[in-house]
This record gives structure tokens, sequence and C-alpha cells, in this order.
């Protein structure tokens, strides 16, 4: 296989088997009270992990980590900002998804606005919070749910005004 139908290949193997998250955590010291957590991966059983091993290559970036849990599961994991701003993002840009394009659409938006730091702004953050929550099956698997987060942020307000009063 020569390098163009490997980066095709790769490309539609994270088609199916990749995963553009962002996770939501409760964090007490951050600015709104929420931190938007964005991670790419592929996950595949542990006797083909050499096809991960091929992402971390051709990508340049990212590691290849048994999946927690999971004994014979491997996963090839981006979660540096960085890296996802330099590398996968403009990858996938190039190389077009099919059925995760709208999910990479969403996950590129907020991986660029917190890289640019405009998530701070709690509108902005409200904004990009309600777009994460269409991502991957329109969140039925969060821990959280989008109006409590989305109350706790307005409570936190009124408690903050409150305070300065």
């Amino acid at each position: 296989m020569n390098q163009e139908q490997l980066i095709y290949y790769l490309t539609g193997f994270a088609d199916g088997e990749g995963c553009f998250c962002i996770a939501l955590k409760n964090q007490k010291s951050a600015k709104v009270r929420w931190v938007l957590d964005p991670i790419f991966h592929v996950t595949q059983h542990a006797k083909h992990k050499e096809i991960l091993y091929e992402f971390q290559k051709l990508l340049n970036c990212g590691i290849v980590i048994k999946k927690y849990g999971q004994k014979d599961t491997m996963q090839f994991i981006v979660q540096s900002r960085r890296e996802l701003v330099d590398k996968v993002i403009p990858f996938f840009r190039k190389y077009n998804l099919i059925t995760k394009n709208k999910d990479f659409e969403i996950f590129a938006e907020v991986v660029e606005s917190l890289d640019q730091h405009k998530h701070a702004d709690k509108q902005e953050f409200k904004r990009l919070l309600k777009k994460v929550f269409t991502m991957n099956g329109e969140g039925k698997q969060r821990r959280y749910k989008i109006e409590d987060v989305l109350n706790s942020l307005d409570s936190s307000e009124t408690i903050r005004q409150t305070q300065l009063r």
C-alpha cells in the first residue's frame, strides 16, 4: 500500500472506529466552573494494534495505550490541544470524513475556540456547550445534563454578583 492509499485507508478507519469527543468536567477552579476537554481516539482490539501505530506515525502525535478496564482493547489517543489544533484537525480537514463529519466540524470549532481562549466568556462557553451536546448521539451517555450545567452557570453568576454587592 502506498502512502496515499494508507492515508485514505486510515481516514476511513477513523470514520468507523474513531471518536471526536469533548468531555465535560466540573472544575471549581475554572472561570466558568466547567471545563471542556477534547480528545480524539481510535479504538481497536489488541491483536490489530499495528493500525493504531500507523495513526501515530502518520499524524506524528498521540499515544497508543491499553484501554482502561478492557485488557484486549487498545487506543490511539490525542488529547494535547496543540496536537489537535496543529495535526489532527488539519488532517481531517484535508481528508474528509463521511459519517463523522458533523461531529468533527463541531469538535474542530470547539477546539479552536478553546485554543483562542474564547471559552472564558460565559456566553461563548454556553454556545460551545450547546454544540457539544449535539455530538455523538446528542450527549445521551453524558454524566451531566445540559440543563443542569446551564443552570449551574446561571446560579454561579447570581452568587458572584451577590457577593460583589
